[in-house]
């Protein structure tokens, strides 16, 4: 079976056997070592200002409490059909799925099954009410790989739904590149090493170099700042958090490199292929298969700290960036 997340009260009525959560948050610190209570505490805030995308599936009752919850999220995408919610997960940034499977009135435990099948790493929550249809239904999709489920009135407190979700949607992959730059993060400004952090958690929302940039702080600074920290440039980071990112859709079978590179908000697969061979050397659709997370993450960190030109990586929104970036790297080579 799944993981039920119910109040004792709901225990006392049902005995469910619980799986261990596969996945567990890993806290880091990048400014100085911190007590472990310490660390939990900062990485929680700093996940909270993170908001996940969320795409819901669900009947009328149930969607309306979870609007309540997330009022604040402005990524919620409501689907009215299966068909939707899957256009949902392919094109748009989606971090979590809470879906019932009988959100249009018909239970489907093979509509389910078929999204875990086709995206299991993406993390879905199974929403239902307590009644036993539902339990036969979760207990046929935990069989297939569902691992959450949270009942209506019974543990659906906004506190602990948000918490719930935000515990589903980490990903692990852009832990460990973070945790691997910790030294260099810790030598940037503050608001540049928190810039960085939200890149790597949300590449879709950055188009440009020059997004990395702060209101009131030249571009060449922020050039500057990676710089002196062998962090590379403010283009090689953007290119790594998107390909990475895009590394982990396509281990999943029921991505294209198309769907994964409007993802990740490129206006051309052409040019997500093309960032995609620069980092890891062969194409997406060559090597989607045959690397291993170590060795992504190895190649994703290699690249960044390379000491060579930006200016033949394509990206048609950042010209200005571009020269900057030629400059700084031939002022490098020049001090070497």
């Amino acid at each position: 079976m799944p993981n039920v997340w119910v109040s004792a009260d709901a225990e006392m009525a049902f005995s469910y056997q619980k799986m261990s959560v596969l996945y567990q948050k890993q806290h880091f610190s990048y400014h100085q070592p911190l007590a472990p209570t310490t660390l939990s505490r900062q990485f929680g805030r700093m996940m909270s200002a993170i908001a996940p995308s969320i795409a819901a599936f669900l009947p009328p009752r149930l969607l309306a409490h979870v609007r309540h919850v997330f009022v604040d999220e402005p990524d919620l995408l409501v689907a009215s059909s299966w068909q939707e919610l899957e256009s949902f997960i392919r094109r748009k940034p989606v971090n979590v799925v809470i879906l019932d499977p009988s959100a249009d009135g018909t239970l489907s435990v093979g509509s389910v099954a078929g999204l875990l099948k086709r995206y299991p790493s993406l993390p879905l929550i199974a929403y239902v009410t307590l009644h036993a249809p539902a339990f036969k239904a979760i207990a046929q999709l935990g069989r297939l790989g569902l691992e959450d489920v949270v009942l209506h009135h019974f543990d659906d407190a906004p506190d602990r739904f948000r918490e719930r979700v935000e515990q589903v949607q980490g990903n692990s992959l852009t832990h460990r590149v973070i945790e691997e730059l910790n030294g260099s993060l810790r030598m940037l400004p503050r608001h540049l090493f928190v810039t960085i952090e939200n890149l790597f958690q949300q590449p879709h929302r950055y188009t440009s170099a020059l997004d990395l940039a702060m209101e009131g702080i030249a571009i060449v600074s922020v050039y500057r700042n990676l710089d002196a920290a062998n962090l590379g440039s403010p283009k090689r980071l953007l290119i790594a958090a998107k390909v990475l990112r895009g590394f982990g859709y396509l281990r999943d079978p029921g991505y294209s490199v198309l769907d994964v590179s409007i993802k990740l908000g490129y206006k051309t697969a052409r040019i997500f292929s093309h960032h995609w061979v620069s980092v890891f050397g062969l194409t997406p659709a060559r090597l989607r298969n045959r690397l291993t997370d170590d060795d992504a993450v190895g190649l994703v960190l290699r690249w960044i700290r390379a000491a060579e030109d930006d200016s033949t990586l394509q990206d048609d929104d950042e010209p200005s960036a571009v020269r900057v970036s030629h400059r700084m790297r031939q002022r490098r080579r020049g001090r070497s």
